[in-house]
């Protein structure tokens, strides 16, 4: 849990260490304990530090001009338990009755993340002065505010100066990337991509390296997004990361495509089907199967069997050992109760893809449905034995089983 930091005042961080950024979008009235009860504002920082992640709860009163930071009982912790942390803080605040947003701090522009850096209290060394209203019957009003409105919260602030910054401010917001910044970046990004797979929290912390170096690295996004929407299930900054990867490279057509398939995750096909027709546009899109595949998916997923199965075929056509293919062109004939052409197809996934065990599960339970049970059970009895998993191979063996064999 957190507990209160007398000591702290602020959190002034560089925006290299801020991992992540939520305001709150309400001010309740809080009491906290030493100081004068009143609205407040909440801010749940996220921190990179050199011995790992933490993240901290800022409590502002602009009233009193008081602030209260609270810093997580058990310190810094590996990249992998920064997301339980997060939502940890979260709930926190949420309990105080705030209503959280997230500023997506880690996907603006630098200039922008600079303006935050500026503006917001939390970021202080000392909380903002105190902006104690006036009384009414003296005619003066709050400083900053004009009479029957409301202050504008801090993430109105913050992002009115950012665009100023952004529109006005340019040319002295913007650090130019040195030579020598771009092959650092290049290096960081080498080693994300080789070690994303294995170690997703490596190639995370590689990659972010690479974005403050670069942060115009328009891959390097794109390693973001993928690593927070595959690894990490972070699909709001995933969509930031693709759509700025999207923004700052042309073409881009494997961040349209990975962004359509978080827009499936969020079952928002019609955005996902837009974004693989992006992708399939660009004539030197290398993997044009796996978008065509993919769109055969959400056809699929959208009730649209005779769609999918067109697009299916087409991706296996451009690549004849393209196994996802034909798997889902089984999986589709299949749920039409087509069995011959389901068999079919799983038949050419075992054959283009005899390394994989599942494709003799898959053409086994076809051949059970149509009564051929000396070739399922022969195809189960093949599963079993090439299966690396103990779940899959125990699964191949009772199947066979169940044939009465």
């Amino acid at each position: 849990m957190f507990s209160l930091d007398e000591r702290l005042k602020g959190l002034p961080a560089s925006k290299e260490q801020v991992v992540s950024l939520h305001q709150s979008l309400n001010a309740p009235h809080l009491a906290i304990p030493g100081r004068k009860a009143g609205q407040a504002a909440a801010f749940v920082l996220g921190l990179r530090g050199p011995t790992g992640f933490a993240v901290f709860v800022y409590l502002y009163l602009p009233d009193s001009g008081e602030c209260a930071v609270y810093v997580p009982a058990g310190g810094a912790v590996p990249a992998d338990k920064f997301a339980g942390e997060e939502s940890t803080a979260l709930g926190f605040v949420e309990s105080m009755g705030f209503m959280m947003d997230n500023l997506n701090f880690r996907a603006r522009p630098p200039d922008e993340q600079e303006g935050f850096l500026k503006v917001l209290p939390v970021f202080q060394r000392e909380p903002p002065p105190g902006q104690a209203p006036q009384s009414s019957e003296s005619g003066l009003r709050r400083p900053g505010t004009m009479s029957g409105t409301k202050a504008p919260s801090f993430a109105t602030v913050g992002k009115l100066f950012s665009a100023f910054c952004l529109t006005l401010m340019l040319a002295s917001c913007k650090h130019v990337v040195t030579d020598e910044e771009r092959e650092q970046a290049q290096n960081q990004y080498d080693l994300a991509v080789n070690t994303m797979v294995k170690t997703p929290q490596d190639a995370f912390a590689a990659n972010e390296k690479a974005l403050a170096l670069n942060p115009e690295f328009a891959e390097a996004w794109h390693i973001r997004g993928i690593l927070m929407h595959q690894s990490f299930g972070r699909l709001e900054e995933a969509q930031a990361a693709y759509l700025k990867a999207i923004a700052l490279k042309e073409n881009f057509s494997e961040a349209h495509s990975n962004l359509g398939n978080l827009y499936v995750d969020l079952k928002r096909y019609d955005d996902a089907i837009a974004q693989y027709e992006i992708a399939l546009n660009n004539v030197m899109y290398g993997a044009p199967f796996l978008t065509r595949g993919n769109l055969g998916w959400v056809y699929f997923l959208k009730g649209e069997p005779k769609k999918a199965i067109e697009e299916l075929k087409a991706s296996v056509t451009l690549n004849s050992k393209f196994c996802l293919g034909y798997m889902k062109l089984s999986q589709v004939y299949d749920a039409q109760g087509e069995q011959a052409d389901a068999c079919k197809y799983a038949t050419r996934y075992r054959e283009n893809c005899p390394e994989r065990p599942d494709a003799y599960q898959q053409e086994g339970i076809c051949q059970a449905k149509l009564g051929q049970k000396e070739a399922a059970g022969k195809s189960f009895e093949d599963c079993a034995s090439k299966a690396t998993s103990q779940d899959l191979k125990e699964l191949c063996q009772k199947l066979k089983e169940q044939l009465g064999q």
